[in-house]
């Protein structure tokens, strides 16, 4: 995890989250075999898929988010690595879901990133401290 800069056609995002090739690859994998991400596919370039673009990467993006739908097993690697990052030191679930949400996009996000907050024994522990 290190301090992201990502340069766009008409913007520069700072973040806190990188992820390694292999994610990236696995998110794009991934992609191919989501049947419900392959209907969004399919709308690029029409006016229903106007939020949607395909990234030099081959890796489908919703208002250049990176799309991650239908793997529990990788959001949850996702909220994992955000959440234990020396970044962000096991966020509260508000900042944990602000800082994800301006690189990663799957329904029910901020349902998931509250859950798996409210799980972490680390933070329960700190809470009861407190």
């Amino acid at each position: 995890m290190n301090l992201g800069i990502q340069l766009g056609e008409d913007s520069i995002k700072c973040s806190a989250l990188t992820l390694t090739s292999d994610i990236l690859e696995t998110i794009r994998d991934q992609q191919k075999n989501d049947v419900e991400l392959q209907q969004f596919v399919s709308w690029l370039g029409t006016e229903k898929g106007k939020d949607y673009r395909m990234g030099s990467d081959g890796i489908l993006r919703f208002r250049d988010r990176v799309c991650v739908l239908g793997n529990w097993r990788l959001r949850k690697q996702i909220l994992k690595e955000e959440h234990k990052s020396r970044l962000s030191k096991h966020s509260s679930m508000t900042k944990m879901y602000q800082d994800l949400k301006q690189s990663f996009w799957w329904n029910g996000m901020k349902t998931d990133v509250a859950d798996f907050v409210a799980s972490c024994l680390v933070c329960q522990k700190a809470k009861i401290e407190h």
